[in-house]
């Protein structure tokens, strides 16, 4: 009975690849795939004149969450260790040290972090901050709130609290 469920697995799957690899084919080899491929080099060039870190124009709302203080005294994927009293966040691709600016868009708390680590892996979600960052933005409770963020220029001074 094995060897029958086998080869009907390989007989199934060997008629989807017959099926689906042209359509496959045919979607990327469209006009269509063409233009994506040029407005994506376009964007790429583009930022490589402007030296904006990619990832997060100014002003997208992101899902936020915080570090448990389970973390704190780890190791971060920049090195540092998490101090969850500090002002830092984790992003899946902005450069290390990139400041940002994040505004609760419920009470208007805003604070600035500095992107130290990489994440969060959890779907759906965007940034994690740190403890203090989620305290000063008033989503203890909550855990997970949609939030304004915009990157600040690189000019910009240590992580501060900002108040509005």
């Amino acid at each position: 009975m094995k060897k029958l469920s086998k080869k009907l697995l390989a007989t199934f799957l060997g008629f989807q690849v017959l099926i689906v690899a042209p359509i496959i084919a045919e979607a990327v080899a469209s006009p269509e795939s063409e233009n994506i491929a040029e407005f994506q080099s376009e964007l790429v060039i583009d930022s490589l004149h402007t030296q904006e870190p990619p990832g997060a124009p100014p002003g997208e709302t992101m899902v936020a969450t915080y570090y448990s203080k389970r973390f704190h005294g780890r190791k971060t994927a920049s090195g540092e260790r998490y101090d969850h009293y500090a002002l830092t966040c984790a992003h899946k691709t902005l450069p290390f040290q990139t400041q940002l600016l994040v505004t609760n868009p419920k009470t208007g708390q805003s604070v600035t972090v500095k992107v130290n680590d990489r994440g969060p892996f959890t779907r759906g979600r965007d940034l994690d901050l740190s403890y203090a960052a989620a305290k000063e933005l008033g989503m203890l409770a909550a855990g997970v709130i949609p939030v304004e963020v915009q990157i600040l220029p690189e000019e910009a001074e240590d992580p501060i609290l900002v108040r509005r």
